[in-house]
C-alpha cells in the first residue's frame, strides 16, 4: 500500500482501508502462527493502532472480517480461469492441482494460526474482501466453499475422448487426492506434489505389464 513522506499509509477509503487491514492480519497470522495484536497489525500497515478501530469496531470484528477473506475461494476460481487451454491436458491439470493444493495449504496455515478446528461457515452474501475489487460485483455464490459441483467452468481442462470417465469425475478426484496429499495428518508427512496427483488420476500406478496381467480382456 502506498505510504506518505511521514512514513504511514496513504489515506484509503473505509472500504479499501478494511481490506488493506484484513490482508496485514492474514499475513502476520500466517508468518507467525498466531493471532497478531493490533500494534504489530498498525506497524506492518503503516497506519496508527487507532485507525484500525475506526474502520472495525474491535479486533474481534477484524479477526471475523479477514477469516471470511481468506476462506472466500473466489481467488482459487480466477485462478482456475487463468489456466492457460493451450496447454496439453496433463499440464493444465498439473496447474489446477497446483491451485487446489496452495489454497489447502494456505487454509491449513491459517487454522492453525487462529485455532480452529474447522473452516468456518461462509455467507452466501459475503464480501470476499479478499477476493479483490472486481469481484465485488460478482454474484453472492461466488464465495460459497469449493465442490465438486463449482467445475462447470473447468471442465475445458480435460479432453473428454481421453479419459473413461466424465470430466466432472476427473476434477473431483484431482481435488480429493490434492485435499489428502497436501493434508499432513492424512498423508502423514508424505505429501504429494501436483505431478504425482494428477499422473495418479491419470495413469494409476501400475506398470504395462501389471495392467496387461491383470486385466481380463487382454488376449
Amino acid at each position: 500500500m502506498g505510504t506518505t513522506t511521514s512514513g504511514r499509509a496513504a489515506p484509503l477509503a473505509p472500504e479499501d482501508r478494511r481490506e488493506a487491514l484484513t490482508r496485514v492480519f492474514i499475513a502476520l497470522a500466517r508468518e507467525h502462527g498466531r493471532v497478531p495484536t493490533t500494534s504489530e497489525i498498525a506497524r506492518a500497515a503503516g497506519v496508527a493502532e487507532g485507525t484500525i478501530f475506526r474502520v472495525f469496531p474491535s479486533k474481534d470484528a477484524l479477526q471475523s472480517a479477514a477469516v471470511e477473506s481468506a476462506f472466500c475461494p473466489a481467488p482459487a476460481r480466477r485462478d482456475f480461469l487463468a489456466i492457460d487451454r493451450s496447454q496439453p491436458m496433463r499440464e493444465r491439470l498439473v496447474d489446477f492441482a497446483t491451485t487446489l493444493q496452495q489454497r489447502v495449504r494456505d487454509v491449513l496455515d491459517l487454522m492453525r494460526a487462529l485455532g480452529l478446528s474447522q473452516p468456518p461457515p461462509l455467507e452466501r452474501h459475503s464480501a470476499c474482501l479478499g477476493a479483490g475489487k472486481h469481484l465485488r460485483s460478482e454474484p453472492a455464490e461466488s464465495c460459497e466453499p469449493l465442490h465438486h459441483d463449482h467445475f462447470e467452468d473447468v471442465l475445458d481442462l480435460v479432453d473428454p475422448d481421453d479419459v473413461t470417465v466424465t470430466p466432472h469425475q476427473l476434477l473431483h478426484r484431482i481435488r480429493l487426492l490434492s485435499f489428502s496429499g497436501s493434508h499432513p495428518g492424512i498423508s502423514h508427512g508424505e505429501l504429494l506434489t501436483p505431478e504425482e496427483v494428477v499422473d495418479t488420476v491419470l495413469y494409476g500406478v501400475a506398470s504395462g505389464r501389471a495392467r496387461k496381467a491383470n486385466d481380463p480382456h487382454h488376449a
